[in-house]
């Protein structure tokens, strides 16, 4: 029967000594794997990514001090003095060692760059442009190559480890992310973050996509809190050392419980599906469990978590340690008997991306706080302990994000229940749905009908109104989504809280970044720059942002004062209104329609009337419409030509290469 814990504090168990730890050889080198953290062979230095300070720390393990900060940039960011924005130039993502242990690659969001860094002194070797936005890398058996995962090209890439030069490039569905080698040692696997699930690409003779292993999802449940939904989230990819299997690490969303049944314990849960390498099979699926499940149905854990991020093993493959970012712990699974060993919670710090196992030590990398948690795991006959070993040592010496946006960032990726009101039951934070900040592509169910998630990358300042139908004004006002959809116990009258929220609203104004976009052919995109202002899209999807939300509405007033001078108007710029646009996607038919309701302030919004969306980080939101029924820019054309003529008349006609142009013109945004 699966054993249920919960602990309040950090696990301290006192099981006697015995198995996994207790010093010896240097464990063999395990499956090149991308992560936010690593260790070197022989255990003496860590390594750590700061994606929101542009560098690199080489920690001695030893004496828990910074040995080097490697900056991978000209200077640590700052806040820009004019637009308050604090945008990372490099934002490196996940690292790995080669096989030698001399030489660190790391990936860059932000810079689009893959960089070789001395493992010992921290000397940069030299640099290659591999793509848009890599975040995962992986090393070649031989140290030979480098492979490099590009989320916004949807592609991989393949470096000359010794003139670091992109040898080769391969098509995968969209959004590879993270990077691992499977159980034989030349099969790279590639997670992609929104699905499908795990692509698996020969790499020799040449680089090439051989399969892509569906994690599929999971229906209804009779009862809605037990793990369903569809998988999105697939951060991570490890092989189990002595067997065939492959785990991945990912949620579950499900979409398919509308408003009002819908509740913070129906929306998200945490998973990890374990595949069969040589075929993709999925062979279990373990999760949190609310009934008296047992394993191989999954019900798994014993503890709620939330956000599981990152993987790693125990050498001889028995244990699995998941590091889980929103609900901040660290959770060990028995792999032979796929059920939870223990939990640590909570940890030190907050915002867990990485873990890394040596000999029977565990180090978690916490982006939050810049630091490193470390534990001992000591296996005995009567199970695992995983106990502190002294103190969270820092992995920055000055941290150069300022502390409202460290504040918000830590709110924003929380369900740790047990310090903020922010959820119920360590279930789920914004980060749950806004993956990355971003979206997750789906489709909910919520009471004004069905909406699509959006995106918050680049902030919300220049885009109007929030909401489809713009039915709120300020980040703050999501004060109402934490307590609806999250179990949350937040109120923008309370004086205490207000500080927490106005910082929630820093951290997605200024510093979740704007994606970078996909590569594209900038001759294509001025001739589609001219298409676009031609077709008359540019009327509606106007100014930085392009929208026009807020157009003549510069103070997004819509309470009784804005009602009294115009109310919601459709498709007409009215100063002190509401601008709203009925461009026929309305849902009028099946069992869930959009249909009136109320804004923030309890004034009614029609129910076929939407908010212009902004068009920034436009490839990167896909699906599109404010329901999710556009699969592709593609589909959204023959909509939007539509809109910009009046009913009952034929919408422009584009040539091909108009079309194309255009197409290429929207990705560049």
């Amino acid at each position: 029967m699966m054993r249920r814990r919960v602990w309040t504090g950090v696990v301290a168990l006192t099981w006697a000594l015995a198995g996994c730890g207790g010093g010896g050889a240097p464990a063999a080198r395990l499956p090149s794997h991308a992560a936010p953290i690593a260790v070197s062979v022989d255990g003496a230095r860590l390594y750590v990514v700061h994606p929101d300070a542009d560098s690199v720390t080489i920690l001695d393990v030893h004496a828990r001090t910074i040995a080097h900060e490697v900056l991978l940039a000209g200077a640590h960011p700052v806040a820009d003095s004019t637009t308050g924005r604090y945008d990372p130039a490099v934002a490196p993502r996940a690292l790995v060692l080669d096989g030698a242990g001399t030489t660190l690659y790391v990936t860059g969001q932000r810079s689009g760059m893959l960089y070789a860094v001395d493992a010992v002194s921290g000397a940069i070797r030299g640099s290659v442009a591999v793509g848009a936005e890599p975040i995962g890398v992986a090393v070649s058996a031989d140290d030979t190559q480098i492979f490099v995962a590009c989320a916004q090209d949807d592609q991989v890439v393949a470096v000359d480890a010794k003139s670091l030069t992109v040898i080769a490039t391969v098509a995968t569905p969209r959004k590879p992310w993270g990077l691992a080698f499977g159980p034989d040692g030349t099969t790279l696997l590639a997670t992609h973050l929104l699905g499908p699930g795990v692509s698996a690409l020969a790499t020799a003779p040449v680089l090439s996509l051989t399969a892509t292993y569906s994690v599929p999802d999971r229906g209804p449940e009779v009862d809605p809190t037990e793990a369903h939904g569809q998988v999105r989230g697939l951060y991570d990819v490890l092989a189990r050392p002595g067997t065939e299997e492959v785990w991945v690490a990912h949620l579950m969303l499900g979409t398919d419980t509308p408003q009002p049944k819908l509740a913070f314990n129906m929306t998200v849960f945490p998973a990890l599906s374990i595949l069969d390498g040589p075929s993709g099979t999925q062979l279990a699926r373990l999760s949190v469990s609310t009934s008296t499940a047992s394993p191989g149905d999954d019900g798994a854990f014993g503890d709620i978590t939330s956000g599981p991020r990152a993987l790693a093993f125990s050498d001889d493959g028995k244990y699995a340690f998941v590091a889980d970012t929103d609900s901040e712990d660290l959770l060990a699974v028995d792999a032979v008997q796929r059920t939870e060993a223990t939990i640590v919670r909570p940890l030190p710090g907050h915002l867990p991306e990485g873990v890394a196992w040596h000999d029977g030590e565990l180090y978690v990398q916490e982006r939050n706080s810049e630091d490193v948690a470390a534990f001992k795991a000591i296996e005995t006959a009567s199970g695992l302990t995983i106990t502190p070993d002294g103190a969270a040592f820092p992995t920055l010496a000055t941290d150069p994000m300022p502390a409202d946006l460290r504040l918000g960032q830590k709110l924003f990726y929380s369900a740790n229940s047990d310090e903020l009101p922010i959820t119920k039951n360590h279930w789920v934070a914004c980060a749950s749905c806004h993956l990355e900040g971003r979206s997750d592509a789906v489709t909910w169910l919520f009471a004004q009908g069905p909406r699509d998630t959006p995106t918050n990358a680049g902030g919300t300042l220049d885009t109007g109104f929030l909401f489809r139908t713009a039915d709120r004004m300020q980040v703050q006002d999501y004060w109402k989504t934490i307590d609806v959809e999250q179990g949350g116990t937040f109120d923008i009258h309370n004086a205490a809280q207000l500080p927490l929220l106005n910082a929630l609203a820093d951290f997605v104004n200024y510093a979740i970044p704007t994606p970078i976009p996909p590569t594209t052919n900038p001759t294509l995109v001025a001739q589609g720059a001219t298409v676009f202002a031609a077709t008359g899209c540019a009327s509606c999807h106007l100014g930085p942002a392009k929208t026009d939300s807020g157009l003549g509405n510069a103070a997004l007033g819509m309470g009784q004062a804005a009602q009294a001078l115009a109310g919601p108007v459709v498709a007409t710029s009215t100063p002190g209104g509401v601008l709203l646009h009925d461009v026929g996607t309305c849902v009028t038919a099946g069992p869930w329609p959009d249909v009136v309701h109320d804004d923030i302030d309890g004034d009614p919004r029609p129910a076929c009337a939407f908010d212009t969306p902004a068009l920034r980080g436009l490839a990167d939101s896909a699906p599109y419409l404010h329901d999710g029924s556009a699969a592709t820019l593609a589909d959204v054309l023959p909509v939007m030509l539509q809109a910009t003529v009046p009913a009952g008349t034929p919408p422009p006609t584009l040539t091909d290469a108009d079309t194309q142009a255009l197409l290429e013109y929207l990705r560049s945004l």
